[in-house]
């Protein structure tokens, strides 16, 4: 079961040079984004982590460069926010794999569940996308899901206001603790070789816009 939240804006621990980025961690790739949490929680976010977060991973190489944003294609609501959360931790009758299926969900109030802290399959092959190549989507992208039911064909739910600006402080943060810029956070639809369309009605010229902007403000 989830943990109780960690307030937006509290104080959090300072991250330390040896574990703030990735690269220098010399712990198990299950362990690579074992910062998640607090630096999503620095950023002014609210921050539920799910139990067992730091140690979920699949197999396989984990070394990520940028952020790969998602939707869940799920409806929700203010009263059910984050119906996707067992099955993207890969728990659930409706779950399709043994999960992670990514690393962080931001649900319908624009609160942020960590899902993983190691390799999440969330997007299989990736043609090259801006500085990021190409490759094992899972392995150069942290997943970032957000909880809403649009589609090509039946766009029936969008991303709120709210859940876009949480999804931009999150790449932001995650991507500059990479060691990136704006450019390293890409969208599914811009990566897929299958035709995926998420996130659908994403302007990612503007939401990377925004991250440049958060960046340089925050210093991140």
């Amino acid at each position: 079961m989830p943990t109780a939240p960690r307030a937006g804006g509290a104080p959090a621990a300072p991250l330390s040079p040896e574990t703030d980025r990735p690269s220098a961690l010399l712990g198990p790739p299950s362990a690579a984004l074992s910062w998640l949490a607090e630096a999503l929680t620095d950023a002014g976010l609210t921050v539920h982590e799910t139990d067992g977060w730091r140690s979920r991973a699949r197999p396989g190489d984990f070394a990520p460069v940028g952020v790969l944003l998602h939707h869940t294609g799920v409806a929700a609501s203010p009263e059910a926010p984050a119906p996707s959360l067992a099955t993207l931790r890969g728990e659930g009758p409706v779950a399709a794999s043994p999960g992670p299926r990514c690393h962080v969900l931001v649900d319908r109030n624009a609160e942020c569940w960590v899902v993983a802290a190691g390799r999440a399959d969330h997007a299989g092959r990736a043609r090259a996308s801006g500085p990021v190549p190409a490759g094992d989507a899972s392995a150069l992208y942290v997943g970032l899901e957000i909880e809403y039911a649009a589609t090509a064909a039946e766009p029936t739910q969008y991303a709120t206001s709210a859940q876009k600006s949480a999804a931009v402080l999150a790449a932001a943060r995650i991507v500059g603790a990479l060691g990136g810029d704006h450019t390293f956070v890409r969208a599914h639809k811009e990566t897929s070789t299958s035709g995926r369309t998420d996130p659908f009605n994403w302007d990612m010229v503007s939401i990377r816009d925004s991250i440049r902007q958060t960046l340089e403000r925050t210093g991140w």
